[in-house]
């Protein structure tokens, strides 16, 4: 009696045992399952994102979120840095930040990192090149845990979700179409020249810039009246190479009437440049990112004009939100490419948009 009462135990332990291992590995295949379902579910066609549309949600528990960055070495991805720590901590989750200094291969040590440990999900904004990262996007997404990038996407063949960026053309476009409708009502006759100031002769996103500014400008300047006669490289991105290269503008074009920086930091050196030359009150000025210190200009009557929000504050927020709204099952992103809506700073709103305590 007691040996059948044993056999029909292990016979149920048996059972029991089967069931479970049964059921863990049918959890593991619905799991990976479901992302696959997840990165599929998302469309290949971009879709604007209005930051007035943008949900904070508390997260339902405290996720544990990677947030990758390529560098916290300029105040733009500082402030990007900076935004979704906060954004995350606000929302109840734990964010474990991990810095490359622009080194790809230690980006991908990084990742691997976390997903050893065991991450909920992970928001990045890729080093260069960003090639090198699309082995250690693949393991996350074998791990089974979803990657959310900000400021620029992975490579095209990568795993991730979506990204969350700006539009180059749309921020240069709104640039150039605000300086030509400025210098047609303060010109009403006549030809007008201007120039714009590049940065590195070859840079992709630089020349996007630039284009979508000439293509701004022409969108509102159906006479032709508003004349190129300076396209300058600057070599960077920098204040100081904003200063040179407008300084050299301004003197082989004393009639020049505005001028349109790739970047804010050129305007804001060619600010400088101007008021040396005693022309700041002739020249008007227009830029990209709509940093701080060039609100502070247009906010104290400089010839900054007219600025397009490149705001990684709001990409930040936006990439986690968006982030625990899907852990949470809320929401999935409708696209793999959101764009966030460009915004145009002028006089007139600078002082809604400008935030004292900003680090960018």
């Amino acid at each position: 009696m007691v040996k059948r009462k044993m056999i029909v135990f292990l016979l149920v332990v048996t059972l029991v045992m089967v069931s479970v291992v049964g059921c863990s590995s049918q959890t593991e295949k619905v799991n990976k399952l479901n992302l696959q379902e997840l990165y599929a579910s998302v469309s290949d066609e971009k879709v604007v994102l209005d930051i007035k549309d943008i949900i904070d949600t508390k997260a339902k528990k405290e996720y544990t979120i990677g947030v990758a960055m390529n560098t916290v070495s300029t105040p733009f991805f500082k402030a990007l840095a900076d935004s979704i720590q906060a954004s995350l901590k606000e929302a109840g989750a734990k964010p474990l930040l991990a810095v490359c200094d622009e080194d790809a291969s230690k980006q991908v040590s990084q990742i691997e990192n976390f997903i050893t440990q065991g991450v909920d999900a992970i928001i990045i904004k890729p080093a260069d090149p960003a090639e090198t990262l699309s082995i250690a996007l693949d393991k996350a997404y074998q791990a089974n845990i979803p990657v959310i990038a900000v400021d620029a996407p992975p490579a095209e063949d990568a795993k991730y979700l979506c990204a969350f960026i700006t539009d180059a053309y749309d921020l240069g476009f709104i640039v150039g179409e605000e300086i030509a409708k400025q210098l047609l009502e303060a010109n009403p006759t006549g030809e007008i020249e201007y120039g714009i100031i590049g940065a590195i002769d070859g840079n992709t996103i630089a020349t996007i810039r630039n284009m979508a500014s000439r293509d701004g400008i022409a969108s509102v300047d159906a006479e032709g009246r508003i004349k190129e006669v300076a396209y300058l490289f600057s070599g960077g991105f920098s204040e100081e190479g904003g200063l040179q290269t407008a300084e050299n503008m301004l003197v082989a074009h004393p009639n020049l009437k505005a001028i349109i920086g790739t970047c804010d930091a050129h305007v804001i050196g060619a600010t400088a440049a101007a008021e040396r030359q005693g022309k700041a009150d002739q020249i008007i000025m227009g830029a990209i990112d709509g940093s701080k210190t060039a609100m502070e200009i247009m906010m104290n009557g400089g010839p900054i004009k007219a600025l397009a929000w490149n705001s990684p504050q709001e990409v930040g927020r936006a990439g986690a939100t968006a982030t625990i709204r899907l852990l949470n099952g809320d929401e999935v992103p409708a696209s793999k490419t959101m764009v966030i809506k460009a915004v145009l700073i002028t006089p007139e709103n600078v002082k809604d948009i400008y935030d004292p305590n900003s680090a960018f």
